[in-house]
């Protein structure tokens, strides 16, 4: 089975040499910082209600995706053949693929949102889309995929089912009790990475591996590294604890004039980058205790700033326009 994918790889990547840009971009639609640029620009500046619910889901799923990762740890294509070009690099494990699962979950709540026919047409397009050029680019098997597609519904299917119930039954709790559930709720998604490496054992990744996504991207691998799952824990974290604290101060911004939008998000968005990359600086990049903790608290960080602090100043600055 693994020869027939290989083999479907390498007629995308050899029959049409075109498809390398077009791949590209629709990958990028799949990636963290393209939902790190859009939700905010929901939560701020056009459906708050949605923005929510896609910063959190996508917390969820990034976690989840980390520790399902773990659990299979499974290389991708370019690790272990030489007859695939690696027209992308990523160090951790293949199945499931964060980007086809990441594209259920976004798009198909947006879908889901909407209601429309046309819109749930655009979502699918561009979950194949962004699934198939996964494949294209030599970074994912056609299973890796596959696999993401399955365990974005699932975990989508879930969230829509569960999303009233336990909304309901979390608004009745103080803030400060939320919070602490939001924490809890972050802690458990670290927990489950983290026990599904500890359930590896002694396992260690295949020298070959290693060898051949180095030789063929140039990049290393560090596939047992937890800092992604930290990251998608933190990011849940800050952003459900910063939308409790936000909402029962009444500041919540609603749309607004376009100049106000537009106003609202170029400073919101460079305040997030300041925030991300000022801590990034001081991130040892070796995979140490310290480094998962500074992790974390940039990504909490960030997380509250799009949920409670942008809002805290646009109200400020009265940039928090509900007409």
């Amino acid at each position: 089975m693994t020869d027939i994918q290989i083999a479907l790889i390498r007629a995308l990547q050899e029959q049409t040499a075109w498809l390398e840009a077009p791949a590209q971009f629709f990958s990028f639609l799949g990636q963290p910082e393209f939902y790190l640029l859009v939700i905010p620009a929901l939560y701020w500046c056009w459906n708050p209600r949605l923005g929510l619910r896609l910063g959190l889901l996508m917390g969820i799923s990034g976690g989840i995706n980390e520790a399902l990762k773990v659990a299979f740890h499974l290389p991708r294509p370019y690790w272990v053949s030489p007859e695939v070009r690696a027209l992308g690099s990523y160090p951790s494990f293949g199945l499931p693929s964060a980007h086809a699962q990441g594209a259920v979950t976004f798009w198909g709540l947006i879908a889901a949102d909407a209601r429309r026919r046309w819109v749930l047409i655009v979502a699918v397009a561009l979950i194949f889309l962004v699934g198939v050029s996964r494949v294209a680019l030599g970074v994912h098997f056609p299973i890796d995929v596959i696999a993401g597609w399955a365990f974005g519904a699932v975990i989508l299917l879930g969230f829509l089912a569960l999303e009233g119930p336990v909304g309901r039954r979390v608004a009745t709790l103080s803030v400060f009790r939320q919070v602490l559930v939001a924490f809890a709720g972050s802690l458990a998604l670290a927990l489950v990475s983290t026990s599904a490496l500890i359930a590896l054992g002694d396992w260690q990744v295949p020298a070959s591996w290693a060898a051949g996504a180095l030789e063929r991207s140039g990049q290393p691998i560090h596939p047992l590294d937890l800092r992604d799952a930290v990251t998608a824990s933190g990011l849940f974290f800050g952003f459900a604890a910063g939308a409790a604290a936000e909402h029962h101060r009444g500041s919540m911004c609603a749309v607004g004039k376009m100049s106000v939008r537009l106003l609202r998000y170029a400073f919101g968005i460079t305040v997030t980058g300041v925030i991300w990359f000022g801590i990034g600086f001081l991130i040892p990049p070796d995979p140490v205790s310290a480094a998962c903790v500074l992790q974390y608290l940039r990504a909490a960080a960030a997380g509250a700033w799009v949920s409670f602090g942008a809002p805290a100043v646009f109200s400020r600055l009265n940039l928090a326009d509900r007409s």
